[in-house]
């Protein structure tokens, strides 16, 4: 699967156990306790987001989201790929 974060395309592993496998020793059994303990509708974005992107897309992401929350839609694009240029309507 692939990612866009840190400036570039990220290609992230395609299980929840390769996630898991591509983590350091130490946070694996946190990652554990949120994946048994996350509800499905909410599992891709808790595993995707918050365990398998390196810091830096983190970074990225809350810089974005700054930015929109400053009214700034710079790069912003829906779902079709559209440039978005303000709040929904």
């Amino acid at each position: 699967m692939d990612a866009h974060g840190a400036g570039e395309v990220i290609t992230l592993p395609w299980t929840v156990g390769g996630i898991r496998a591509a983590l350091p020793e130490e946070p694996r059994e946190e990652f554990d306790k949120v994946v048994y303990d996350t509800p499905l509708e909410h599992l891709v974005r808790r595993v995707v987001l918050d365990w398998a992107l390196p810091p830096e897309a983190h970074e990225e992401a809350e810089e974005a989201l700054e930015r929109v929350r400053r009214g700034d839609y710079t790069g912003v694009v829906d779902a079709d790929g559209n440039p978005v240029t303000g709040p929904p309507t």
